[in-house]
This record gives structure tokens, sequence and C-alpha cells, in this order.
């Protein structure tokens, strides 16, 4: 297996470019075709404001926007041509989660960056609304700290669940690569343990180096174990299923996947 279609979610912020490095090393290596798509956000003018406001300065503003997009049109295919990576770029207009959505569905695999809270940005939103409104799995490229090849120690986050049986699916291409991959519980009841240690049974026949661990930290929380043992670890990519729910217009993710996503010290694979 591998990732054949890639999408990579591109913004003015200085995340983009984490995640288009992390897009074109994938592409590389797994000789795929990357896409890169900036979606126009207009904002809304109200009728009351459009009315004080000189209609040239609301334009300057629509142009500034379609400024940006060019220029990451720019950087982007300047990557491509300089890593050999067969890429386009896409501008789409309207909501960034729904048009991100709806080109993730004709990919492998959809990197983004993760927010950073010391620089707010209008898109922080699209990448968890991502894991659960595409149907695809995203890599969520942190914010911080130093990237280096992704896949080659591998944790996965399992508890049995639906939502991690189809993060491990998504996976396979980085766990068929993997030089190690560690099968992680978290205070598992017996059945689990033993569903951890049978998951690593049906990955090494896959040819994955897989070996179950679990902790038992009644009062830890999850995310924090994880973590902590991610960075024991030294693990460069975790692998967990997504949890959370709709409501309304927005996608709410669940409490440990939501604190694991603000807390990343490497790349995370959510699948929902």
């Amino acid at each position: 297996m591998a990732f054949k279609d890639l999408i990579v979610h591109q913004t003015d912020g200085a995340g983009s470019k984490r995640s288009l490095e992390v897009a074109m090393a994938l592409a590389l290596d797994n000789d795929a075709h990357l896409t890169g798509v900036y979606v126009l956000n207009y904002p809304a003018v109200p009728t009351f404001v459009q009315a004080e406001v000189p209609p040239e300065l609301i334009q300057q503003g629509y142009e500034t926007i379609r400024k940006a997009a060019a220029e990451c049109r720019e950087a982007f295919e300047a990557s491509c041509q300089r890593e050999g990576v067969r890429g386009e770029f896409r501008v789409m207009e309207g909501d960034p989660v729904e048009a991100m959505a709806l080109c993730a569905r004709y990919s492998d695999l959809v990197i983004a960056a993760q927010p950073d809270p010391d620089h707010p940005a209008v898109q922080d939103r699209v990448p968890e609304g991502l894991v659960m409104a595409s149907g695809r799995p995203l890599l969520a490229v942190p914010y911080a700290g130093k990237l280096g090849k992704i896949g080659q120690r591998v944790m996965v986050a399992w508890n049995g669940s639906r939502e991690a049986t189809r993060a491990i699916h998504d996976a396979m291409p980085f766990l068929e690569k993997a030089e190690s991959v560690v099968v992680f519980g978290v205070d598992p009841e017996s059945d689990d343990h033993i569903a951890g240690a049978d998951l690593a049974l049906h990955l090494s026949r896959h040819g994955v180096n897989a070996e179950p661990r679990h902790v038992v930290a009644p009062d830890l929380e999850v995310a924090d174990a994880l973590l902590s043992t991610v960075s024991d670890l030294n693990i460069d990519l975790l692998v967990m299923g997504a949890y959370g729910h709709s409501r309304l217009r927005e996608f709410v993710l669940g409490g440990a996947t939501r604190q694991v996503f603000r807390s990343m010290t490497c790349p995370v694979l959510l699948s929902h």
C-alpha cells in the first residue's frame, strides 16, 4: 500500500510552510501526486456596513485575500519544481472546512498544520473540522519543533474501538515502512490488553514490526499518557482514532483527541 494522491491545506500562515514541507517529503517517498488547496474565505459584510464603507475599500480587502492566494500558489509551484514532485494548486471559495472536505474525499491523505495559539487565524478550525467531515485520514503537522523523517518510529493508540481500527487501516502505508511500531494502550481492560497483542500479531502478518505495550496510570489523563510515551520513546508519528460529534454546523472533537491535537509534539495521523 502507498499514498498516491495527497492533499495539503495551504494558507498564508507560518504553519502552512511546515505542512508543505511534510507533504513534499511524503509525495517523494510515495511517488504521489500532490494537490495544494487554498480556500478564499471572504468575510461577510453586512448590508448596513456596506452602506457606510466605500465599495473600493471592500474590493481592496478582497484583492488582498486573492493576492495572498497567488503568492501561496507561486511558493507551492516553485517547491514542486525544485523537488520534482507532480502537483497542482487549487483555489476555492466558500466555507473552508466544507471546501477542503470536498477535495479530501478524492485523496488518500490530507495534510494540515496544527493551529498556533500564539498566532490565531481564521482557518484554524479547518484541521479539526476535516477530521470529522472529510472521511479521510488527516496528518496534523505540529506548529513547532523539529521536523525529521516521519514514520520511522510509530506509536498506535489502541483501545479496541472502531475509530482506532479505522486509523490503523488508514495508516498502513506508514506502518508497513516503519522501523518499529508500538501498539500502546492506556489503562487497558484485560480484553483490551489481549486485543493489543492480537493487533500486533495481525500487523506482523503484514510485515509490520509491532510490539504491544500498555501503561496503568489511573490518575493520568489518556492524552497525557500518550504524549508522555511519545516523548519517552522518541516517536515521530502517533496514529490514533478521532472521537467527536457534530454540533449544528461545527464539528467538536472529544476530550482526549482534542488535547492531543492541541498539545502534539510530533505529527499525528487522525482518523474518524
